[in-house]
């Protein structure tokens, strides 16, 4: 009970001398491996900077439409009917898109914001509506990469 001081905590000098030299070089070990996942998806990131970024708007797993974003210049506005009254006015603003307005009851598509990275994806479930972010590898003019095993 001495090693504690009168908050009910071990000062810093008593729990030194609880740790063991191999201790440390676990716990080093440790932050190391935590921080090999950040490393491979900035590295990832940074690979994609080449590719083309296309936005594939489907609903129900119909594509109804595909939209270039890498180079895009231009501001346009267009409405996708669902049915009955739904509607979902998609905003493209340069490389970058969102759900601009909906009528869907809690506006999650809508509060998603702006994207306009690879992977992002804007959804709106109440309208099956999906808008997803890809990137298209310019070297292979946006040909997938199969890969065969035996």
């Amino acid at each position: 009970m001495d090693s504690f001081n009168q908050k009910g905590t071990i000062p810093m000098r008593n729990f030194m001398k609880m740790l063991k030299p191999f201790d440390i070089v676990i716990i080093v070990v440790l932050i190391f491996i935590s921080l090999i996942p950040l490393t491979y998806f900035s590295i990832m990131q940074a690979q994609q900077k080449g590719d083309t970024v296309v936005a594939e708007i489907s609903r129900d797993g119909e594509v109804l439409r595909e939209i270039t974003l890498t180079g895009n210049e231009g501001n346009e506005e267009f409405t996708i009917e669902g049915e009955g009254d739904q509607y979902n006015r998609i905003e493209v603003d340069g490389e970058r898109i969102r759900i601009k307005e909906d009528n869907s009851p809690d506006q999650v598509g809508v509060r998603m914001g702006w994207k306009d990275k690879p992977g992002e994806t804007i959804v709106c479930l109440p309208h099956k509506l999906l808008i997803e972010l890809s990137s298209e590898n310019e070297d292979n003019g946006g040909e997938e990469d199969v890969i065969i095993s035996h």
